[in-house]
């Protein structure tokens, strides 16, 4: 937008805090010498929303992508060339934009996905924009009781309320699942949707974050897509009381590993 830029971004290994740092200064470094410029280019600094994915994810990417059609900058959304919307729907091959995460929501193959996407953000066209984004304190979370709840906890770990992280690698923390589970690494690494080898690699993914693998590192080891890594320990960790490989795995490594 002429004064302001919206951005749609899955957190993974870094904090948001991070990522936005070292965007904004980045695009200021190449703003100010391209331009022959000094000083600040931003006036302020960002404010971010937590967004629960599966059902608000839809809205504020409708939100995001209608708002130069809501400025009266363009007549339809996919004339705007500095929008994402464009790549959505798969006319802009810059690369710029990921639209496979939030286009997955909306159907099972790529073409299915961007039909029912576009019917989705052309439905929105004539309604007044949702208050709710434009957030103006930071931290503000977007989503249910439980999500809200779940991030609260989230919050709580990171202050220290888990035990003491294990040094562990990935090669480890592999073999003791073995171990754990009775499972080959050749299926514990597979695609196998058997519920025993679902449940020790969701565990695996749960404790490989939590003692400090990165995303990307587990995906390659394990087999799956990083974002896939993402979802799972999401899904996992609000669900890890009913998942007992993730205690039996933890006290495993403690006591192989520690």
């Amino acid at each position: 937008m002429p004064n302001h830029i919206h951005l749609l971004v899955e957190m993974r290994d870094d904090p948001i805090s991070r990522i936005m740092q070292r965007l904004l200064t980045s695009y200021s470094q190449y703003h100010n010498r391209n331009y022959k410029k000094t000083g600040h280019v931003f006036q302020g600094g960002y404010k971010s929303i937590f967004c629960q994915s599966d059902q608000y994810l839809g809205e504020l990417v409708r939100y995001i992508h209608l708002n130069p059609m809501r400025a009266k900058m363009v007549t339809r959304a996919d004339e705007y060339e500095f929008s994402g919307h464009r790549a959505y729907l798969g006319m802009d091959a810059s690369g710029l934009v990921d639209a496979e995460p939030v286009l997955r929501h909306f159907g099972g193959t790529r073409k299915r996905a961007v039909e029912v996407y576009q019917r989705f953000v052309e439905a929105g066209v004539g309604h007044r924009s949702r208050q709710e984004y434009y957030p103006t304190v930071e931290g503000r979370v977007l989503g249910g009781e439980g999500f809200l709840k779940e991030v609260t906890h989230r919050a709580g770990e990171h202050r220290g309320t888990l035990a003491q992280p294990i040094r562990v690698t990935i090669d480890e923390l592999l073999r003791v699942a073995e171990g754990v589970s009775g499972l080959k690494r050749e299926e514990l690494c597979s695609n196998s949707k058997r519920r025993g080898t679902v449940a020790i690699k969701k565990a695996v993914i749960v404790l490989g974050r939590r003692n400090g693998i990165r995303g990307r590192d587990l995906a390659a080891a394990l087999g799956v897509d990083p974002s896939a890594v993402t979802r799972r320990i999401d899904a996992a960790r609000l669900r890890e009381k009913e998942n007992p490989e993730v205690a039996k795995l933890e006290a495993a490594l403690r006591t192989e590993v520690t």
